[in-house]
């Protein structure tokens, strides 16, 4: 140890030891500011024996200095879903918003502690509590869409830990070495095809219980059931300047598939407008929203689906259904009511035609077919919803 007495009169501690036949001192520190000469000899005796064990203390406070200062910038679990999402929306990617729903309601507000820890210190057994809980509550299609989604986000985030600009900013890294939603694998039963169709009787009683839900909710699952069941993903990405009421249509962005976006027009009938008329009174901004600012998640219509269906399960002894359950529901009381298949299929926009012909030279968008058969629809569900209100229609005199 060596000591150093300044211009001034105070003494400052060094440690002084040789590295590639070099003197290196390394500050201790001054004494009698508040340390006296016991704690520089006890801090001298720290730096000896770490210079023993490393060869060059210096260096590997420096090096431990980098480490805690990395350590620090490490983002939690949060932190990483929060900014993956952020980013599928700066991207402006369709599924942006469900994303950022399934997160929080599936990760952030059942397991607090668990999204507070550091996203580097996630293991495989911690996804698999995320997604069993969810199989616990009888969820089985989402389970493999919220794997998926958390799966993208450890591996977004790994990208991003070596991106220069987070490092140039001194962003939050993740120090992920691993992906462990890897190990987690996909449940493929949850995977099929279903084929659960409601009755006209269950499609009823599906009607009357949305009358429980929020308005919000409960108008744009009746509105998309007036439209044909479109995809709730399409439909609620719809703002007012969708809708012309001039000739009442709404044109949706299908952006199914590869290639370009395409329109999806469809017909407003007075069944379709009478649905829309609660979100025309309480929101102005967007149709398809609980509080004017963002619309409605895919998750939220998705959970009032499989509330709704819980009750009827548990007090009309029906079978469960889910949100994707009601457009297979649709597209077979089409079928039953006649309509052509190819206009099913441009109703509910899985019909596009393929190669150079569909291309560049089909551009009839069957308007008018859409709305004859959405208009038979209409007539078919107030049947439905009222069975005392058939119309009766006289016989002509002979």
């Amino acid at each position: 140890m060596v000591i150093r007495v300044l211009p001034s009169g105070s003494k400052e501690a060094f440690y002084r030891y040789r590295v590639k036949d070099r003197d290196t001192l390394l500050s201790l520190g001054r004494y009698g500011d508040g340390r006296t000469l016991a704690d520089l000899r006890q801090q001298y005796r720290t730096h000896r024996d770490l210079q023993e064990r490393t060869g060059d203390v210096k260096g590997h406070l420096k090096a431990e200095e980098r480490r805690q200062e990395i350590e620090a910038r490490k983002g939690t679990l949060r932190q990483l879903l929060e900014k993956y999402a952020a980013a599928l929306h700066d991207a402006e990617k369709v599924s942006a918003a469900e994303v950022a729903a399934i997160f929080k309601r599936r990760v952030f507000d059942p397991f607090p502690k668990l999204a507070s820890a550091k996203a580097s210190e996630i293991e495989p057994g911690d996804i698999q509590r995320i997604l069993a809980r969810m199989v616990k509550e009888g969820i089985k299609r989402q389970v493999n869409v919220t794997r998926s989604y958390l799966r993208a986000a450890f591996q977004w985030g790994g990208k991003m830990d070596h991106d220069p600009r987070t490092v140039a900013t001194d962003g939050v890294l993740f120090g992920l070495k691993t992906n462990p939603v890897v190990q987690i694998p996909r449940i493929l039963e949850y995977e099929r095809a279903g084929d659960r169709a409601l009755s006209a009787d269950e499609l009823r009683a599906y009607w009357f219980e949305l009358e429980k839900l929020p308005t919000s909710q409960k108008a744009t699952l009746r509105f998309n059931l007036a439209l044909g069941c479109q995809r709730p993903t399409q439909l609620l990405r719809a703002d007012w300047k969708a809708f012309s009421f001039t000739d009442n249509v709404l044109t949706l962005r299908d952006s199914k598939g590869r290639g370009a976006v395409r329109e999806h027009r469809l017909p407003l009938t007075e069944f379709a407008l009478a649905q829309l008329a609660p979100l025309q009174a309480s929101n102005p901004t967007i149709p398809f929203s609980s509080d004017g600012k963002r619309p409605l998640a895919l998750e939220t219509l998705s959970v009032a689906v499989r509330d709704t269906s819980t009750i009827l399960v548990r007090d009309k002894q029906i079978q469960p259904f889910q949100l994707r359950d009601l457009r297979r529901t649709a597209e077979t009381m089409l079928q039953q009511l006649g309509i052509d298949r190819e206009v099913r299929a441009h109703l509910l926009s899985h019909g596009r035609a393929q190669g150079v012909q569909g291309k560049h030279y089909e551009r009839y968008d069957f308007l008018k077919e859409k709305r004859i058969a959405l208009e038979k629809w209409a007539d078919h569900l107030n049947r439905i919803i009222d069975p005392t209100a058939a119309q009766v229609i006289p016989l002509r005199a002979a």
